[in-house]
């Protein structure tokens, strides 16, 4: 019996990778285990975490990113197919656009964008690099119930990627505790400190070099400093100045000591409406006696 070996036919492809500024070029090169972002709107996150999933999964990883609606997968999964498109063609690699993954065909190497607001909607999936954007926003419980214990089997990294909230996405957030990214990124310093493998990146819409610094300008110029603060600067507020109604709470005008009320006394009861409608305050008079 004669054997015949056949010639291995090899084909080079190129990928289209988008160039990356300086600041996303610090994450993307970064080689710790935990990274926390923390960016201004248009700061070029979401396009730089696009350039670490791309390469990530060209070393064969399987990559999960995360994000609370399918609009704002959106972004990711553009910049994702746009990356993969010739390694799709070459059929080897397949898209799903249902699904919005890339896999190479067979294997285990996978890259996946998924909507996420807590522990149940991310269930169902496993990954070696776990992408959170837009973490102001999903429940704390995606993270601890489900993320952590899918990283452990294969000792896997995550980012989280946020904005600091402001009154309108606090109204929308899942979050038991609205600033637990605040609250991460100040315990990530303190892990990176400690020399954990964690650590912080922080940059404002202005280091992104590839949009209109003009229109940037217009724009802020309409904008009330909070604003400005949150979602251009990227900078989190203290806990008192985040407070959405005593912003300049001042406990020796605000704070009385402790007495007995009189019984003959008139009782009222308010309901705040939030971010529902934030100049709204209803108060009414309660009929005595309380049941």
């Amino acid at each position: 019996m004669t054997t015949t070996t056949l010639p291995i036919r090899t084909k080079e492809v190129r990928v289209n990778i988008r160039w990356a500024h300086p600041e996303q070029r610090r994450f993307i090169d970064s080689q710790v285990k935990h990274k926390v972002i923390r960016a201004g709107r248009r700061g070029g996150k979401t396009v730089g975490i696009a350039i670490l999933a791309v390469r990530a999964f060209l070393a064969g990883r399987r990559v999960l990113y995360t994000a609370p609606t399918s609009e704002q997968t959106d972004a990711f999964w553009f910049e994702i197919k746009q990356a993969l498109l010739p390694l799709i063609e070459t059929g080897v690699y397949k898209l799903n656009e249902a699904e919005r993954f890339v896999e190479k065909i067979g294997t285990e190497n996978r890259i996946k964008a998924k909507t996420a607001w807590n522990a149940d909607s991310l269930r169902g999936d496993y990954a070696d690099l776990l992408i959170f954007d837009e973490y102001q926003l999903p429940n704390e419980d995606a993270w601890e119930i489900v993320g952590m214990p899918m990283l452990l089997d294969n000792n896997g990294d995550v980012v989280f990627i946020y904005t600091p909230p402001s009154l309108k996405s606090i109204g929308i957030s899942k979050a038991q505790d609205p600033r637990h990214a605040a609250k991460l990124f100040k315990d990530a310093e303190k892990k990176k400190s400690a020399g954990e493998s964690w650590d912080t990146f922080h940059f404002t819409s202005w280091q992104n070099p590839f949009i209109s610094q003009d229109a940037l300008v217009g724009l802020t110029k309409d904008m009330s400093s909070k604003t400005l603060r949150q979602e251009i600067l990227a900078e989190d507020d203290e806990v008192e100045t985040a407070w959405l109604v005593h912003s300049k709470f001042n406990e020796t005008l605000c704070k009385i000591r402790r007495f007995t009320i009189p019984l003959n006394w008139d009782v009222y009861s308010g309901h705040d409406f939030g971010s529902a409608n934030p100049a709204a305050l209803f108060g009414a008079r309660v009929k005595l006696p309380l049941p």
